[in-house]
């Protein structure tokens, strides 16, 4: 075991297997700090999805030690990763269960699982002496310092969430787009100065839309079930910004002073009009059911200075009307462009 000095403090890195720290645990040896059952079991999840793939990927555990000498540590407290440890010592129970699924996938998984704790190692970085105190800062600074990747990083090198992959296929490839402008830099669009069509999140909520049939309000993390292949995602969301862009120009769609479709609850309104009741459909119906919904809105006027807007919730504030963002209006909307888009 290497052992060096950082700022005066001893600390070396360590592994020890999921069976070693689970008897550690078990008689007392190694402090937690308090764990939340809801992060330990999404740590399983994540494990769980992957194991397949063996794409896991986890930091060292952090954790402070009496004395650190020429064997391994045997009593540690741990600074930083509780919740992963107490996910890492129960997934060979996980294992065991998912094992007997009737599913050849989730079978498939469990075993993989069982493999998976018993034949892993995990890496622990020990510090020597630290005092309470110093504990309590190093686990602050290594939760609070670290910098955030940046949404879009997060779905640029994303290579396992499909709303992800989708988003920036889209985000590369249609051309319409990138002339009515995807805001990348900025969290969110500000308007009116801000002429681009819509922010990163905004364009992953839409395609939200489009893989799960239904109005989504936030960005989805909860598992769903994709009824055609990634493939054809793209397609539909290009056909739908191919019409979209038929009713209003993508070199002025994003100009709030001219165009409400600039105003968020109503572009979202517009993808689920065109996505309402085909989420399980076949990609040819429906890209012809969208295609002719989106025709029918061909003689709805768009433009900022309709009165119609007004019907709707809002805000006035200097001389614009921004629609109001939330599930009450956004149905509201909806059910008026059915009304216009009617046969």
């Amino acid at each position: 075991m290497i052992i060096n000095e950082v700022f005066s403090k001893r600390q070396s890195i360590v592994t020890y297997t999921l069976n070693e720290l689970s008897a550690l645990i078990n008689n007392g040896q190694v402090k937690l700090r308090q764990v939340n059952k809801l992060h330990v079991r999404a740590i399983k999840r994540y494990i769980l999805e992957n194991v397949l793939t063996e794409q896991i990927y986890f930091p060292p555990l952090v954790a402070n030690v009496a004395y650190l000498g020429t064997e391994k540590p045997q009593e540690l407290t741990i600074i930083d990763g509780s919740q992963r440890l107490a996910a890492f010592c129960q997934i060979e129970e996980t294992g065991y269960r998912v094992a007997k699924s009737d599913h050849h996938e989730e079978m498939k998984k469990g075993y993989k699982l069982i493999h998976f704790a018993q034949h892993t190692e995990v890496a622990i970085q020990i510090f020597e002496g630290l005092s309470q105190e110093e504990s309590d800062q190093l686990y602050i600074d290594l939760n609070t310092k670290g910098k955030k990747v940046a949404l879009s990083k997060r779905i640029a090198f994303d290579s396992r969430k499909e709303l992800n992959i989708i988003t920036n296929t889209i985000l590369k490839m249609n051309t319409q787009l990138k002339t009515a402008g995807v805001e990348i830099e900025k969290r969110a669009v500000i308007r009116p100065a801000n002429k681009k069509l819509l922010s990163l999140s905004h364009l992953r909520q839409i395609v939200a839309i489009f893989l799960t049939g239904r109005m989504v309000f936030r960005t989805i993390e909860e598992r769903y079930e994709p009824h055609l292949r990634a493939e054809d995602y793209v397609q539909l969301i290009n056909t739908w910004f191919h019409e979209l862009f038929r009713l209003y120009s993508p070199e002025k769609i994003g100009n709030f002073q001219i165009s409400m479709l600039a105003n968020h609850p109503l572009l979202v309104s517009v993808a689920y009009f065109a996505n309402k009741g085909l989420g399980k459909k076949g990609l040819e119906e429906r890209e012809q059911e969208l295609f002719k919904r989106m025709r029918r809105l061909k003689d709805v006027d768009f433009n900022r200075q309709n009165p119609i807007w007004k019907e709707f919730r809002g805000t006035a504030r200097a001389g614009y009307y921004y629609l109001a963002n939330d599930k009450g209006n956004i149905e509201k909307l909806v059910n008026w462009l059915e009304e216009q888009g009617g046969e």
